[in-house]
């Protein structure tokens, strides 16, 4: 059996929202760690950005965007309800957008400040902090209505499956001080969700990186 092909790379959070998605909506597919400083050349091949994910379908489709891996993945399993409704599709996506424009420009800069500039840190941790607030308050109004906690709607949608591991880096920047703040009980809470889900081990498992000789790795069984 030809399998559907997935480069990753354990704790990049583009790689772990794809995995995430694959895994959640039941799609099989060989798992191939990636040493990012060692890139194979299977991988530069079929993707001129050779960064991860990238997914080679068993019909030679290869898609290099997370987000697109996850909407194939959804799509091919028949869960469309992921995607919400005409009236808060747009709202997912912004929520979205947001995450991955704004909010992962700030979390680099002060996750990473070193690489940056270490004096402007705080900043980008405040206007970080600024948008997990705006996503706790979300979470907060579903909750005083005795909803679920999720994004929109109070319903799991691709926008909780997209953002979580953004939320993730966050908080492993400062876990002490994320974990005692009561301005994100809410979110923290909602994140604690995945954290406790019975897929995230499996997700989060720790692979050795592929090589060509290995035996493959099937993810999703």
């Amino acid at each position: 059996m030809k399998h559907n092909i997935l480069y990753s790379f354990r704790r990049c959070p583009y790689a772990i929202r794809a995995r995430w998605a694959l895994i959640n909506t039941n799609q099989v597919v060989e798992l191939r760690e990636v040493d990012l400083k060692n890139k194979p050349h299977e991988l530069i091949q079929i993707s001129k950005k050779a960064t991860v994910p990238v997914l080679k379908t068993s019909l030679n489709k290869v898609i290099d965007e997370s987000l697109d891996i996850m909407v194939w993945s959804i799509e091919r399993s028949n869960m469309h309800a992921l995607f919400g409704n005409n009236k808060n599709l747009k709202e997912i996506f912004n929520l979205i957008e947001t995450n991955d424009q704004v909010f992962k420009y700030h979390l680099d800069r002060f996750k990473y400040a070193s690489r940056f500039n270490l004096e402007e840190s705080e900043t980008h941790r405040a206007a970080g902090m600024k948008i997990l607030v705006s996503l706790n308050n979300r979470l907060k109004e579903f909750s005083s209505k005795g909803k679920p906690l999720f994004l929109v709607d109070a319903k799991e949608t691709l926008a909780d499956w997209a953002i979580w591991p953004f939320v993730r880096q966050f908080r492993i920047a400062d876990i002490k001080k994320f974990d005692q703040n009561q301005e994100i009980q809410f979110l923290r809470n909602w994140l604690s969700y995945f954290f406790t889900h019975e897929k995230y081990p499996l997700v989060m498992k720790k692979n050795e990186p592929w090589r060509k000789q290995n035996k493959p790795l099937i993810f999703g069984q």
